[in-house]
């Protein structure tokens, strides 16, 4: 059996296939729609790929451009992408979420090029099947500190926060109108697929990597379901709504 073949390789294998195959939906409806929150899903979406799918190159050869890209979308880029698409949705009030896109934007430019191009590698320090949180300390050394880790702790809350809470702030809306169960239930499971990749973070940060993989393929399979359950309505829903519609017309 070669030596990439391990549990964190197969778990971002898992993980890259379903957040290829979903952010190539929410992509394809953006491109219905024109929605900008859906577009800033499906960047956020092509981030967590993106991520996902390094792992699976790092796991069999040692690629600094490969690296970089791992760092930098799952460091700085997945979590603020993702709450971006709800802060569309839900602050609607002046161009605040345009705004915060802009920011959003002016850090991906500022810490791409020093992450792929300028930050110093210690290629000695990777070996086949390396779980690539436990080693990227010693591929990276201290040059990170004052770079790209200066902004990964505030994109990532600020990401979460914008994700997680204003799912749980829908789903408890839609539980108190008492209307689209199934947009309370989808937004329940995007709330939890949401903390789960941050708390894997936040373990790492203790000291205990274990969880990040797992972590990261959940949260995908969960946002997906949530996701799903969310944009799908029920028949009966919109039977329901078409009578609406047509007593009021």
């Amino acid at each position: 059996m070669e030596n990439f073949l391990t549990i964190p390789f197969l778990v971002s294998v898992i993980s890259s296939i379903t957040t290829g195959i979903f952010a190539a939906l929410v992509l394809r409806r953006w491109y219905q729609l024109r929605r900008p929150h859906l577009l800033a899903w499906g960047i956020g979406l092509s981030m967590y790929f993106l991520g996902t799918f390094s792992q699976v190159i790092l796991a069999i050869w040692w690629s600094p451009f490969f690296f970089g890209l791992w760092y930098w979308t799952g460091a700085l880029m997945v979590a603020p992408w993702l709450g971006q698409g709800t802060a569309y949705l839900l602050i609607r009030r002046g161009s605040i979420a345009r705004n915060l896109q802009m920011a959003l934007l002016l850090v991906a430019v500022m810490t791409l090029p020093w992450t792929l191009f300028f930050t110093p590698m210690d290629a000695t320090a990777w070996y086949q099947g390396a779980d690539m949180t436990t080693i990227y300390k010693h591929i990276m050394g201290e040059e990170i500190r004052g770079t790209v880790r200066f902004f990964s702790p505030v994109m990532n809350t600020w990401g979460t926060i914008l994700l997680v809470g204003g799912a749980i702030y829908s789903a408890r809306l839609f539980r108190r109108k008492q209307i689209m169960r199934n947009r309370m239930v989808g937004n329940w499971y995007i709330a939890l697929g949401g903390l789960l990749p941050a708390l894997g973070g936040v373990f790492i940060r203790l000291g205990d990597p274990s969880f990040k993989y797992l972590g990261e393929m959940c949260g995908a399979i969960l946002i997906f379901i949530g996701y799903w359950l969310a944009t799908n309505i029920p028949e009966t829903a919109k039977v329901s709504r078409q009578k609406i519609t047509e007593t009021t017309s």
